[in-house]
């Protein structure tokens, strides 16, 4: 971490503002170890490898999250030239991240990014995404419950050393952000929202760490077809992971709830071929372009999908 960081902190504890950085090591990029200690109710944190455990109260759901996702990192082979060529991948990895990665620059291009923004990565992970924004020099903050390298936020500094360029990385809730209110430009979550236990409360944090006018930027989550139960069985569920997956209206009606005004974009893929051919079909016809966004609301209500939300905080 860098101390410039505690200007957008807050404890997560008591909300208090005064936190105190102690060094004990540093390089040329940033305090590798030490703490913060809050001065309003004491409260020490830890930093070590640059990342700061910002980490209160562990849920079970939280817990159970952290084993399964390390559990998963252990049957992939993983290597830093992997993470490196993310979301893109290489080799045997390249089908399975294909539609994610379309999608990502898809969506990636429509930020009209200057460099200048102040960006969180809710939901980092292996902060891949988080180096993105880094490398379009804005000033970025990764934060994630998964430490672990190649699942969490130890992955960061085969980026951060790579690219010779800095973000910040914290341990935490999306729950109970240790942010200050209004600090950020853009919050990009990223197949992310649907593994939170509670959309409604997350959102609501989102909103409240967000500048007016700010945006959020929700793509890759999962919606489930109107005539289809809410429910997955996956390896991931099998390991303790919080994978849910929810109907079109539950999240436009949670966005709307805490204030948000939306707008949907086209997932460049489908879960079902038949869609897809439909729509390869249509975009041959001159009417396609002013009913795409009425054809993509249709197909994620009634067949479900992936869903990609660009959302701003009205001034």
């Amino acid at each position: 971490m860098r101390k410039d960081i505690t200007k957008i902190l807050q404890c997560p504890l008591c909300g208090g503002k005064n936190l105190l950085v102690n060094s004990t090591y540093e390089n040329d990029k940033e305090i590798r170890e030490g703490s913060l200690r809050c001065g309003n109710c004491k409260k020490k944190y830890r930093i070590e490898n640059g990342i700061i455990d910002l980490l209160v109260g562990e849920t079970p759901e939280i817990i159970s999250e952290q084993k399964g996702w390390t559990e998963l990192e252990k049957a992939v082979v993983n290597t830093d030239k992997l993470m490196l060529s993310l979301p893109d991948a290489i080799g045997e990895h390249k089908a399975a991240w294909k539609s994610q990665a379309e999608n990502f620059h898809y969506m990636f291009s429509k930020l009209d990014l200057n460099g200048k923004e102040v960006v969180l990565d809710l939901g980092a992970g292996r902060c891949w995404s988080t180096s993105f924004f880094s490398r379009k020099g804005c000033y970025t903050v990764g934060i994630d419950i998964l430490l672990t390298k190649y699942v969490g936020l130890l992955t960061s500094d085969v980026y951060i050393n790579h690219h010779n360029i800095y973000f910040e990385r914290i341990i935490g809730d999306m729950n109970l952000l240790p942010f200050r209110d209004q600090v950020f430009d853009l919050v990009f979550i990223t197949a992310t929202l649907h593994h939170s236990v509670d959309m409604l409360t997350t959102l609501k944090e989102v909103y409240r760490v967000l500048k007016t006018g700010g945006q959020v930027v929700l793509i890759n989550e999962p919606v489930v077809g109107i005539f289809k139960l809410s429910k997955l069985d996956c390896k991931e569920i099998e390991v303790g992971i919080n994978e849910h997956i929810h109907k079109l209206w539950n999240y436009l009606r949670i966005i709307k709830r805490v204030g948000l005004d939306y707008r949907i974009y086209p997932y460049l893929g489908s879960y079902f071929r038949g869609i897809n051919l439909i729509k390869q079909l249509l975009k041959k016809k001159s009417f396609y372009k002013k009913a795409e966004r009425l054809i993509n609301y249709f197909q994620l209500l009634f067949f479900g999908g992936i869903l990609n939300i660009i959302a701003h905080k009205p001034k």
